[in-house]
């Protein structure tokens, strides 16, 4: 049996609250057989500065506080290295230097942008107002489906993010996602079931059970990540979560060390 939260941010990432330090403790606090610590990447020319740590915190911050965590001989085998990168047209080269510069156990692959829209952020959730709704989803697919492709990332995070303030499409997406799903399947990916959605106003996990079905057909490999922004929230829903891995994923997750992923039971 194992319960892993892959899914957390602290306060470095501008809108969470904690330090590295809570998130653990509070994994610890629940039993949690490890929490993996997943702050949002830098980008480079402070792109998005106002929602992540920027290189310079990432070094004398996030970087030494996991190292120590993990140095830990009491809580070692619980922290989790990991990063949050986003999947956005034309850093790739500057991600991938960076992700390999670096020493992470797993990483996050999500998309949080079509085009210059920051889709996901409250701010601009006026947007989904003076766009086509349909042609939205399409865009969002067709960014998962490149970052998939892209080799930079192990899991990919929040794959449904799209639906998060509630807009539904009025085409049906049946051979997108299938298609989405393929190509994750084809890159030998992994997918988050992330419990953040139930605390959004779509009220929903992501990703939502059509996506899991097709996951499940393609074999594709899923672990859980809370998307903690608070202590209080880390392995929230995770009873939720834990019976979709039961019908979508055989009741196991994968795991991560060094890149290097195995499937352990949920019981």
């Amino acid at each position: 049996m194992m319960i892993v939260d892959y899914h957390t941010h602290t306060s470095l990432c501008k809108h969470g609250e904690g330090s590295i330090e809570d998130y653990v403790r509070r994994g610890i606090d629940l039993g949690l057989h490890e929490i993996g610590c997943s702050e949002h990447v830098p980008m480079p020319e402070g792109f998005d500065s106002v929602h992540r740590m920027d290189i310079s915190q990432y070094y004398a911050d996030y970087a030494p506080a996991v190292g120590a965590l993990k140095e830990n001989t009491k809580i070692r085998s619980l922290c989790g290295r990991g990063i949050e990168a986003d999947y956005f047209p034309g850093t790739e080269d500057w991600i991938n230097g960076f992700i390999r510069e670096n020493s992470f156990d797993y990483v996050i692959g999500s998309v949080h942008f079509i085009g210059e829209w920051g889709f996901d952020n409250p701010v601009f959730v006026h947007h989904y107002e003076e766009r086509d709704i349909d042609s939205t989803y399409e865009a969002y697919f067709e960014a998962i489906r490149k970052s998939a492709r892209s080799g930079l990332f192990d899991i990919i995070g929040h794959c449904d993010l799209v639906k998060k303030f509630g807009h539904r499409p009025k085409k049906d997406l049946t051979d997108i996602l299938r298609e989405t799903m393929k190509v994750i399947a084809d890159h030998h990916l992994c997918i988050e079931i992330n419990t953040s959605g139930l605390r959004k106003p779509v009220k929903e996990i992501y990703p939502s059970e059509p996506i899991l079905s097709f996951a499940k057909e393609f074999k594709i490999p899923l672990t859980l990540g809370s998307d903690a922004h608070s202590p209080e929230d880390v392995a929230r829903d995770f009873d939720k979560a834990v019976a979709l891995v039961d019908r979508y994923g055989g009741g196991k997750i994968t795991v991560f060390e060094e890149r290097n992923r195995r499937e352990v039971s949920v019981h």
